[in-house]
């Protein structure tokens, strides 16, 4: 079979599971109120980037692949631009994470009086930087746009490496928006992970030993899960770019005909994100669970049985239940009445639970 209809059937194939995957992670965000902090506003707005690849990027460019259409330079430019787009604004999220728990962890935030009000800022700088770098050779500026000399040299055939140029491929986007936005990371989580540690000694003879483990264990886990983010695009996103960095500078050495399959690789890290969200991220892992529960439990028989189990149960002590010679009706509402939540001991329960996300939102 054609390498190129391979090609197209396993994008389509990773398309539809970005798709479904990142829009449960969007429905569980808008439904799940406890699952809206302040960490998790910015795996949304991932998750969406992640989606628009899956559902408008990777069939555009299959489909452009395919067919060699659009058969204008800019028509072919913007759509195989659409990926570099997302591309950029997902390292951007990532390089705004960052940001933001060095900030919350490492040093006070001067600038911002919440939190919330920093994640939005940092949110809508990642998606306005990274639209004007992705669109830099639209306009043509530093000259990227020369390329299209080639293309109607090549028949006005839409070819990516006809209409893209490779300085921009390397010199923008790989160095400039892969590579130092991966070494400010790298930095970010290194001061972090000595602040955390740091703090670790400082409070072990302060605390006791199970409230000190509760303290440090949700931003080891939380740091955690935000490295495995990190290094899952890294290894998804550098071979592609590095192939394309070798057929600049070395084309001798050319191996481009591996391009192909590191683009499907470089895809991979939308189809990954949502499963990071769903084993490590804060509440997210619960949401989820309850959503499939939703869906199967009314159809198990083992709930079934359980529930006529119950009843049972029921039926035998309702024959031996009585409170002070009651009737069993009556008997029932005094316990209920009795055992009922008073506004106090809800009131409590709130304010550990709002404790509790606080703690793990870090």
């Amino acid at each position: 079979m054609d390498t190129l209809l391979w090609y197209a059937i396993a994008e389509l194939l990773l398309s539809i599971h970005i798709s479904f995957s990142n829009l449960l992670v969007l429905w569980v965000y808008v439904r799940s109120k406890h699952v809206r902090t302040v960490t998790n506003t910015y795996i949304f707005s991932l998750a969406l980037t992640d989606f628009l690849a899956g559902a408008l990027g990777i069939p555009l460019t299959v489909v452009s692949v395919m067919t060699r259409k659009p058969r204008t330079f800019y028509g072919c430019l913007f759509v195989h631009l659409i990926l570099c787009i997302l591309c950029t604004i997902s390292t951007f999220h990532m390089l705004a994470i960052a940001i933001d728990k060095y900030v919350t962890i490492c040093c006070r935030d001067r600038i911002f009086s919440s939190r919330r009000k920093r994640a939005i800022f940092l949110l809508t700088t990642s998606w306005i930087l990274g639209l004007l770098v992705a669109i830099l050779p639209l306009f043509n500026v530093f000259g990227f746009a020369e390329t299209q000399s080639l293309f109607i040299e090549n028949g006005e055939m839409c070819h990516f490496t006809m209409v893209v140029d490779y300085r921009y491929l390397v010199y923008v986007i790989f160095f400039s928006t892969i590579l130092a936005p991966t070494a400010i990371i790298v930095l970010l989580y290194s001061s972090i992970y000595s602040r955390i540690r740091t703090e670790e000694k400082q409070v072990k003879c302060l605390l006791r030993q199970s409230e000190r483990e509760r303290r440090m264990a949700g931003r080891r886990k939380l740091i955690r899960i935000l490295l495995i983010l990190v290094v899952s695009y890294g290894i998804c996103w550098y071979p592609l770019y590095i192939i394309n960095t070798i057929d600049y500078f070395w084309p001798e050495f050319s191996i481009n005909s591996l391009t192909l399959w590191t683009v499907i690789m470089s895809h991979m890290s939308c189809a990954l994100n949502p499963l990071i969200y769903a084993y490590g991220m804060p509440g997210f892992k619960k949401a989820l669970r309850a959503f499939f529960n939703i869906q199967t439990d009314n159809n198990t028989c083992a709930n079934y049985s359980c529930y006529m189990s119950f009843r049972s149960t029921a039926n035998q002590k309702q024959r031996s239940i009585s409170v002070r010679g009651m009737p069993y009706e009556t008997s029932l509402a005094a316990i209920r009445k009795i055992s009922a939540p008073t506004p106090t001991m809800l009131d409590r329960h709130r304010s550990r639970r709002r404790q509790t996300v606080d703690h793990i939102d870090l």
